[in-house]
């Protein structure tokens, strides 16, 4: 099975990685190849704020732009989550009066790459590639999706096939082990600190303690691989993996958990930092109140409402990447 075209060895991860997010042939790349859900073409000059001044909208908001461009990766679309997204998309559009068009990237560094080239005004980002986005594309969080302000969290786990005869993250010396994406946090960053760690080893150590270690491109295909055996372990979350299920894109008999990460901050619906400030008060309106609109979104997404959240509910994140060395300069700069 093929696992996609983003899967790399950890090394030549990072570093592609770096050339992404720093080569300027990519932004042109990303504005020829944006479609508005998957069918018209955004151009440079609609979807993005950076045609606000020549937007004029309805009721004097002549600053606002003709179209936003909402960013999302695969596995966020993936099963029947597409026509649930486009629904959320085309409900904004309503509220705003303009077109909202849902831009779908190969993977979080791509839709960073995207906002920080000013052609994705909206995002959902994994909470780590979220503090990289932040500080390289000033994307800011309104709300992450979740059953109450309390359950706010998620998971990373690390899973093994079901019938794999490992046990502990130990047992998997000397095994192949998959990360998600090298800015996914419940599929590389926590995975990494959890297996440091358990095993009382420096985190520069942890790749070599197995015989491979590569990126699948997504939470669904590194899930999809150990269905299928094609891995020996892998980091995933744990949210990821029930919507998967329930999507039917694998089964709960197809893995076992062997080891379960802390807390960490559910994933943030962001904007960029130079959209217009009364087109934000907007869409954080809109978004707010949308579990009373459509709570059929969230039924499909097992939760309940929006809830606010702020750049300081990622500390842990940030902690984390720290400790590991993993912050988003090293990530972002060029070799």
């Amino acid at each position: 099975m093929n696992l996609g075209r983003e899967v790399y060895t950890v090394r030549q991860g990072f570093k592609e990685v770096r050339k992404r997010i720093l080569a300027s042939g990519i932004a042109v790349l990303l504005l020829a190849s944006l479609t508005a859900c998957g069918s018209q073409q955004a151009t440079s000059d609609t979807g993005s704020a950076a045609s606000a001044g020549s937007a004029g909208q309805a009721g004097g908001k002549q600053n606002w732009p003709k179209e936003l461009n909402y960013g999302l990766i695969p596995a966020e679309v993936a099963g029947n989550l597409g026509d649930v997204e486009r629904k959320f998309a085309e409900d904004m559009g309503k509220a705003l009066g303009i077109k909202v068009n849902v831009y779908v990237g190969d993977d979080y560094t791509s839709v960073i790459e995207a906002m920080r080239a000013k052609k994705v005004d909206l995002g959902y980002f994994g909470p780590f590639s979220y503090i990289i986005a932040h500080q390289e594309a000033g994307a800011e969080p309104i709300a992450c999706k979740a059953t109450s302000k309390e359950n706010a969290f998620y998971h990373s786990e690390i899973v093994v096939p079901a019938d794999s005869p490992a046990k502990t993250i130990a047992d998997l010396k000397g095994k192949t082990f998959l990360y998600a994406d090298p800015a996914s946090t419940s599929g590389h960053l926590f995975p990494q600190a959890m297996i440091s760690e358990e095993l009382n080893i420096p985190p520069e150590k942890v790749d070599s303690f197995f015989s491979n270690v590569s990126y699948s491109g997504g939470h669904d295909k590194s899930i999809i691989a150990i269905a299928h055996h094609q891995a020996d372990g892998a980091g995933v979350c744990d949210v990821c993996i029930q919507r998967f299920i329930d999507a039917g894109m694998v089964k709960a008999s197809d893995f076992r958990v062997i080891k379960t990460s802390a807390p960490i901050p559910l994933d943030p619906l962001t904007y960029r930092n130079d959209l217009p400030p009364d087109l934000v008060a907007k869409i954080k309106e809109f978004v707010l109140n949308y579990d009373k609109q459509n709570p059929d979104y969230f039924k499909k997404t097992g939760t309940k409402a929006f809830y606010p959240m702020t750049d300081a509910d990622y500390k842990i994140v940030y902690d984390t990447a720290k400790i590991l060395h993993m912050t988003p300069q090293d990530i972002l700069k060029k070799k």
